[in-house]
């Protein structure tokens, strides 16, 4: 067994054992404090760490049922939503057949094509490539009820939420939402990548959470926010408008259009770059930019995009430029870089692509 295993396990023996002793002196406050602490501390890791650490705490939460059935679990967030609740730990599948559209209130609805635009009104009425969706009637009261939805590699889609916000959604994404923005902010969650029209509303403003440790704030603005786990950097970057980037030990940082803001994986806000806007929301349109790109941080997200599985030379280090038509399957987009950079590449058994220097 691993240091990191016998750790976990640690942990939650002692976790475990506190609890049992504490049962009948502690008060519902600290044993909520209690649970609010393990859920920051695990929600935050990066998704190839979270499977591992989220069937621990799957079991350690089934044993604290069985100790005091009361309990409930603490928000992740800051504040008092609900998000938690939806923000378990949903793979996001590398290749599916379909987009999946989770409706709070009815069954999971599969879309079945490459592209798809979702619309919600502000009613909570759902349209999927203009075909309207039956779903249950919402139950009355200010609770908010929040759907998801899942892109898999390959695929894009675009939504536009109840308060007319666009978002188009990346592959490898998935974005919690509500039916209807309640209370006095608009909260959503993006898991990957996407590029959001900010409907303006300065009584209510616009929050996006990420798996991260940060938040960007807006009012009413154009941006771009990329997170995926395999890059080395979550990026912000914002088009039209300003917003405000929260990180950890209150940082704060006010962007202005054509900048780029990197955050690395402990949520420190990295150095401001000025950029084109463009050359990072380009693939809304079907294509990726490349403005003296390193070959090897392109394959990489050419990997994320199309969900596949790359083994690349590392000797392959040439900075590039150039287009590449994302609507094309990967390995037309493979031919195409090939007049750019000199490499073969190959796919095994296992559909694994291998690219080496030619």
């Amino acid at each position: 067994m691993t240091s990191k295993k016998k750790n976990t396990l640690a942990l939650f023996d002692e976790i475990v054992d506190f609890m049992k002793k504490q049962e009948a002196t502690t008060d519902i406050d600290e044993k909520k404090h209690l649970w609010n602490k393990i859920i920051l501390t695990a929600a935050f890791k990066r998704r190839q760490r979270r499977a591992r650490i989220y069937a621990s705490l799957t079991t350690a939460a089934a044993v604290f049922v069985g100790l005091m059935v009361w309990i409930e679990p603490a928000s992740r967030f800051e504040d008092d939503t609900k998000l938690n609740m939806v923000f378990s730990e949903v793979s996001i599948p590398k290749q599916a057949s379909d987009i999946i559209l989770m409706v709070s209130d009815s069954n999971e609805i599969r879309i079945d094509k490459d592209t798809a635009v979702v619309n919600f009104s502000e009613k909570g009425k759902i349209t999927v490539n203009s075909k309207a969706i039956a779903t249950q009637s919402s139950s009355k009261g200010m609770e908010e009820k929040y759907n998801q939805i899942i892109v898999p590699g390959g695929k894009r889609t675009m939504l536009t939420l109840s308060d007319s916000t666009k978002i188009w959604i990346n592959a490898g994404t998935r974005v919690i939402f509500p039916k209807e923005f309640k209370g006095v902010k608009r909260k959503i969650f993006v898991d990957g990548e996407a590029y959001l029209e900010v409907a303006r509303n300065t009584e209510k403003p616009f929050i996006v959470e990420t798996p991260a440790q940060f938040e960007i704030e807006v009012l009413g603005t154009s941006f771009n926010v990329c997170t995926y786990d395999e890059l080395e950097f979550a990026t912000v970057v914002l088009a039209h408008g300003s917003v405000e980037i929260k990180g950890v030990g209150r940082q704060k940082r006010i962007m202005s259009p054509n900048q780029l803001v990197r955050i690395d994986e402990k949520g420190v806000l990295d150095e401001t770059i000025s950029v084109n806007a463009e050359d990072y929301t380009s693939w809304t349109k079907g294509i990726m930019v490349l403005n003296s790109r390193p070959f090897s941080e392109v394959v990489k997200t050419l990997q994320i995009y199309f969900g596949v599985s790359l083994e690349v030379d590392q000797s392959l280090d040439e900075i590039i430029s150039g287009q590449l038509a994302l609507k094309d399957n990967f390995d037309e987009v493979l031919s195409g870089l090939q007049h750019i950079v000199a490499f073969t590449y190959s796919k095994d058994q296992n559909g694994i692509y291998k690219i080496e220097k030619h």
